[in-house]
């Protein structure tokens, strides 16, 4: 299975739950998840982190090439399928970032499975990404269940 990755899970894995400092084997089995190209996001996302978090970004910036993906023109037009049915999934209030359409065209031109600490607004003004991709029929998982699926044991 390949992960596809967005900023929610990264920033809450990394400033919340798993603090590095305090769960340096949780992020060596990411580090190795990107290492066999089975977690992986769009540019955009290590872009968003950049504004949001400098040690993050710096940790990613090293796996870079490894787990971020430019933007081919499938997931392009893609983006633009996606925004056409969900324009208010990028707005100004709240933090709305650019980087959601991005992830879910990537899901969605490839198969992969979405990774995000988003919760659903129901509200369609509003929505965030399980909203979209409830819409969509695409699954979505939090970091937790990738460290279920991996069958990750701390301790």
């Amino acid at each position: 299975m390949i992960y596809c990755v967005d900023t929610s899970s990264l920033i809450a894995a990394w400033q919340e739950r798993y603090p590095i400092e305090n769960f340096p084997k949780f992020w060596d089995r990411i580090d190795g998840l990107v290492k066999d190209g089975r977690m992986i996001s769009p540019i955009e996302v290590f872009n968003e982190i950049k504004k949001r978090s400098d040690d993050l970004h710096s940790w990613l910036r090293s796996r870079k090439d490894g787990m971020f993906r430019e933007l081919d023109d499938d997931v392009q037009i893609e983006v633009a399928n996606v925004l056409q049915q969900f324009p208010r999934l990028v707005g100004d209030k709240k933090l709305r970032t650019s980087a959601d359409p991005f992830v879910i065209a990537l899901v969605r031109t490839a198969g992969y499975q979405l990774v995000t600490e988003e919760k659903p607004t129901g509200n369609p003004n509003r929505p965030n990404i399980p909203d979209v991709c409830a819409q969509l029929s695409l699954s979505t998982i939090g970091i937790l269940q990738v460290i279920q699926r991996e069958k990750w044991v701390a301790g």
